[in-house]
């Protein structure tokens, strides 16, 4: 019998999006909360028998048995007729079930499988235990058991929670942890006396005296009659963990749930939002309640100790609260839900570090609430939402309410320091407060986690457990099989960088229903490794279209204003190194092929910050000519009039908006690029074409305006109109892609593309439902273009694909199983209730296939296996770039260098790696913009310091150092004259920056530049470069230090009076820049030094030189 063991965490309702809030608040933007160290991660697709969001129910009945059900279902399959509709009982009126079969062809749950084949077991939550995340593990109940007359929640089997919490108590299960007293207990029973929290049968009573509530037996008693110690609080629980005698334990830490998303009143019930709970001085959670990570920690040690544990156990574990917080979209109390399941997530994985042979497994199965993080000013304010485009007073754009730390419109929350020691304010946005079938991200850990499929179905879940409970294979959901890229054959290879901007899990879901189907795979859904992408800059949250690419093209954090440049001004300096130089550039340089796509104008930051560095991303004139100008071999885009002068009209009947007189176009022509401006002329190239300029669009390919709007101009999402009528028909980047990579490919050096398909993230913007579906179809369809190529033509090739951010926060909704489906046309206008407060519940207005005005036309699923699927809206969260729930994936060469959870640095490093080889780039570190201390190691280093009075040395290695602002200690090797521990220290690299910098090269052959300031350069050991820069520097040899070394300085006009020390006329150098010349100079004398002059100008003192000693042969141009 296998031994091992599985523990599932459910964190009900959270998506990426949701575990951002709690790592910004808990570790910072570069901190990491347990869940982000999980190994695998996985796209998850939790989509119900008859709908496509997973209800709370349905989706624990599938995790507990493998199979789809239907949305009601809490244990049973419903009865259909041969037209695949529901049999409805005449007598009841409600739909017949019948007994469910498991995928493991059993009529049990995983659970239950465990229990009977004796192993330890516990179930764990932190709402009542009769909550489906953990009931629905050790119970069924169905349409048979709701009373006759029911309402409400009372009407569906999920309300039944008297029965179901008895069924759990005689489950078997060793250890159950969770609240609802009041399910335990018939109407008028006194609570024990160790339930602190509970202070009368009149107050349980109170609460509800319902059947489906209450129970006609004390199920207390019938639990201490099978042997459970009963404890109520934090307390009691860790002293039964540490009593050695107790094996059963029964824990009902609350009256209801231990979160109080639900405030009782002698008034009646108040709804949990922050309002609310300060208003009442009512704590977020049960003071004496333990956290869920507390139960599964006490759980453990008692489950370690149980004789049944040699043959392994299982845990799940639900907090729920992460879910009703997000429906009543209270933020504050969503954190503390957040927050307590990392705890959970970290007690999982300690015990995993006991025990190896253990599956820690997460997942949510709906997406609650829409939750979205944006950078705020101090008090959250509103974020304008799904606008029409036109004067329509009766359809108003919406104003969203953003939440802060106690409410709508309050003070922000603030995030821990970033690794460059700045904090954010922040709130958070809610598309509404339903279940949405969400961003969802299943993360994995241990045993078997690498065995997850790629993109993972609901029923996977049961498949991984079961299969590492019991070692039995199970058969797979019968979707599209994953095709695993071929093996590369070399060391190094091609990339192919697909930046769909703006999209998330989201929005691929919502593309997918309407492709493919729930059960269909998009490209998207066919790469072989996911991670979790966090996309902060240097100076906020949220990352920029602009900053966003630069951080992608040179590696580094990049402030939300940059082009290219740093908050100084300065060339932003590279992952590798290079000064102002991104990885596409340095593809160039290394003699690849090169080629940058965009949807949008080819200056838009997703293709131009790889190519171009400018102050504003505005300035789309200089991108468009820096572009041209950068030696890249493919140009395929849009922005025609970025190319030529005022005054000329193009192809696409603009005008030119260059300032300069410059025709870009007929230049690209005399540089030999074949130039085209369609579909057709693109298909059609001439042969042996190898430089190649598509302009595809006066600006953007796209139209990127609400869908009124665009409907009232007459224009679909995608292609414009020429001034006679005739539409433009722009090719799509995939066909760009496709017309390309014969090119790039014939190139033996290798080639990189960057594609953008911009419109996901304009039109999103835009809350342009029908748009962003288009436009996501687009780039996926680039995705199949590129995957064809590596299985087809070329396996060393990487394709990875991120967004920076995410565009509007689009949620795929249907009222289902709680209200009617939805019509085709729906005759008024449609809104979701979004972020209630105390006084008032806002409504969000929802997009059709045409917009929002009603009569509003829905979206139409896709079938999926099991049959139709019903129609949909979406819901927006507002019009911004969101930080988002974004998933970096990558496909090919090195596809396995992506991390479960990736910075957006780390993109450059992958593309990087693949180019140039596993081994290729240095070590990197930077600083903040206080003094800081940073020290290299025995390696190869990049630091750049930024701000601040920094100390700085390298390591061994060959390190490139840059003080940038401050005055700056700068030391080759570390803080020794020779190299340290007598070992010979790298040939360094070092700028100072501006600041008066001290800079020592120590030992190795080092190149020093001073840059601006009176800087001190000490060449030390070896055969240095000194170069002083902007002011009166001083340069030093050997130091005088008796070590060797044949030293160069270098002087240049207009930057200042050098000093140079310990120059030895036998074997140093004057180095000359700018064309200078020795005939240029005249030496002269001064006391015991050397004065060396351009005319008047006075570029250099030589201490203790005699000015006729020096001779022409040592001068050397530099």
């Amino acid at each position: 019998m296998a031994n091992n063991h599985v523990i599932f965490i459910h964190p009900d309702g959270a998506s990426p999006a949701h575990f951002t809030m709690a790592r910004l608040v808990k570790e910072g933007p570069d901190g990491r909360l347990n869940w982000d160290t999980l190994d695998e991660a996985r796209v998850y697709l939790g989509h119900m028998e008859d709908q496509l969001t997973g209800t709370s129910n349905g989706g624990a009945v599938t995790h507990a048995t493998g199979v789809k059900v239907y949305a009601e279902s809490f244990g049973f399959e419903v009865v259909r007729d041969e037209n695949g509709n529901p049999v409805i009982d005449e007598a009841s009126g409600r739909v017949v079930e019948e007994e469910l079969t498991a995928l493991s062809g059993t009529n049990q749950t995983i659970m239950q499988e465990a229990v009977a084949a004796n192993k330890a077991t516990a179930l764990i939550n932190s709402g009542v235990i009769a909550e489906p995340g953990s009931g629905a593990f050790a119970a069924k109940v169905g349409q048979a058991d709701v009373p006759a007359g029911a309402t409400g929640f009372s009407a569906f089997p999920r309300g039944q929670f008297a029965e179901i919490t008895r069924q759990v108590v005689e489950s078997g299960i060793d250890v159950i942890l969770g609240g609802g007293l009041v399910n335990y207990l018939p109407v008028g029973t006194k609570p024990p006396a160790e339930a602190v929290y509970a202070e009368s049968a009149q107050q349980l009573d109170a609460i509800s005296t319902d059947s489906n509530i209450r129970p006609d037996i004390n199920l207390i008693e019938l639990a201490e009659n099978l042997g459970y110690t009963v404890v109520y609080t934090e307390e009691q629980l860790k002293a039964v963990a540490a009593n050695p005698n107790v094996l059963k334990v029964l824990g009902i830490f609350a009256n209801e749930d231990t979160f109080n998303d639900n405030i009782p009143t002698p008034e009646g019930n108040l709804r949990g939002v922050e309002e609310n709970l300060l208003a009442t001085e009512t704590e977020p959670y049960v003071p004496t309640a333990p956290t869920v990570g507390e139960m599964l920690k006490a759980a453990q040690t008692i489950l370690e100790r149980n004789p049944k544990f040699e043959n392994g156990s299982f845990t799940v574990l639900e907090e729920e609260g992460t879910d009703n917080f997000g429906n009543i979209n209270n933020a504050s109390g969503t954190l503390e839900a957040l927050l307590r399941t990392d705890e959970a997530i970290g007690v999982a994985k300690e015990f995993y570090e006991r025990h190896p042979n253990t599956l820690i497994i997460t997942a949510a199965d709906s997406d609650a609430g829409g939750l979205q993080i944006d950078d705020t000013d101090e008090i959250v304010g509103t974020f304008g939402t799904n606008p029409t485009g036109l004067d329509l007073p009766e359809f108003p754009d919406f104003e969203n309410p953003g939440d802060g730390q106690n409410g709508v419109g309050t003070e922000a929350f603030v995030t821990q320091p970033s690794a460059s020691g700045n904090t954010y304010n922040f709130g958070a946005a809610w598309a509404g407060t339903p279940d949405f079938a969400g961003a969802i991200v299943s993360k994995a850990h241990g045993l078997n986690a690498d065995k997850l499929p790629v993109t993972l179905d609901n029923t996977d879940i049961y498949r991984a457990m079961y299969e590492t409970l019991f070692e039995v294979d199970l058969p797979d959901r019968d979707v599209p099989e994953f095709v695993p890229a071929p093996e590369a054959t070399k060391d190094t290879g091609n990339v192919i960088f697909i930046h769909p901007d703006g999209t998330s899990p989201s929005m691929y879901g919502f593309a997918r229903v309407v492709s493919e189907g729930p059960d269909g795979r998009l490209h998207y859904d066919q790469f072989s490794n996911s991670g979790v992408y966090l996309g902060h800059m240097r100076d906020q949250i949220v990352g920029t279209s602009n900053a966003g690419a630069v951080t992608h093209a040179t590696g580094v954090k990049a402030q939300a204003g940059s082009f290219g440049l740093d908050e100084f001004g300065d060339p932003v300096v590279s992952r590798s190194g290079k000064r102002g130089v991104t990885v596409l550039e340095e593809a160039i340089a290394a003699g690849k092929a090169t080629a940058v796509i965009n949807s949008g104008f080819i200056a838009e930051p997703g293709t131009g910050a790889f190519l171009a560095e400018v102050e504003n991303r505005s300035d789309v004139t200089e991108i468009t000519k820096q572009i041209l100008e950068s030696g890249v071999d493919i140009i395929l885009g849009g922005g025609e009039i970025h190319y030529l002068p005022v005054g000329t009209v193009g192809r696409f009947g603009q005008e030119g908006i260059r300032t300069d007189g410059r025709n870009l176009i007929e230049e690209a022509e005399a540089a030999g690029y074949t130039v085209v401006f369609s579909e057709e002329e693109l298909q059609n190239l001439p042969k042996g074409t190898t430089k190649l300029l598509g302009i595809f669009a006066a600006e953007d390919t796209y139209n990127d305006n609400p869908e009124e709007l665009n409907q009232s101009l007459g224009l679909d999402s995608y292609g414009q109109f020429l001034p006679d009528g005739t539409p433009t028909n722009p090719p799509t980047i995939s066909e760009m892609l496709a017309a390309a990579l014969p090119i790039l490919s014939a190139d033996p050096d290798g080639f990189m593309v960057v594609a953008e398909e911009e419109g996901t993230d304009n039109l999103a913007n835009d809350n342009n439902s029908r748009g962003a579906l288009e436009a996501t179809l687009r780039a996926d369809a680039a995705f199949g273009v590129a995957m064809d190529f590596i299985r087809e033509q070329d396996p060393n090739t990487l394709l990875i694909t991120a967004a920076d951010s995410e565009a509007g926060g689009i949620q795929v909704w249907q009222p289902t199983p709680f209200a009617p489906a939805l019509p085709e046309t729906v005759e008024t206008a449609l809104t979701l209730p979004t972020n209630p407060t105390d006084t008032e519940t806002f409504q969000n207005p929802v997009d059709g296939s045409e917009g929002r005005i009603p009569p509003l036309t829905t979206f139409q699923a896709q079938p999926s296996l099991d049959g139709e699927m019903g129609n949909f809206v979406t819901a927006w969260a507002g019009q911004t770039d969101f930080s988002g729930s974004i998933v970096a994936k990558t496909y090919g060469m090195n596809a396995d260098l992506l991390n479960s959870t990736v910075d957006n640095t780390e993109i450059y490093q992958i593309m990087y790696q693949t180019l140039f080889g596993l081994n290729s780039l240095p070590d990197y570190q930077d600083g903040t913009n206080e003094s800081d201390e940073l020290v290299g190691g025995d390696g190869r280093d990049v630091i750049v310091a930024f701000g601040g009075d920094d100390t700085v040395a390298g390591g061994l290695g060959d390190d490139i150092l840059y003080g940038s602002e401050g005055n700056d200690l700068l030391r080759g090797d570390l803080n020794l004259r020779a190299s340290q521990n007598y070992r010979r220290g790298g040939d360094d690299l070092i700028y100072g920056g501006t600041g008066n910098d001290r800079i020592s090269g120590k030992s190795g052959n080092d190149t020093l530049y001073g840059e601006a300031g009176d800087d001190i350069i000490w060449g030390d050991d070896g055969d240095d470069l000194l170069l002083g820069g902007l002011g009166n520097d001083t340069l030093i040899g050997n130091n005088f230090s008796g070590g060797s070394g044949n030293n160069t300085f270098v002087l240049a006009a207009g930057e200042g009076i050098d000093t140079i020390i310990d120059f030895h006329a036998e074997r140093d150098k004057i180095g000359l820049t700018n064309g200078l010349t020795f005939r240029d100079l005249s030496i002269g004398q001064s006391a015991s030094s050397s004065l060396i002059a351009l005319g008047e100008e006075i570029l250099a003192v030589v201490n203790g030189v005699n000015a006729n000693d020096f001779t022409a042969n040592m001068f050397v141009a530099v």
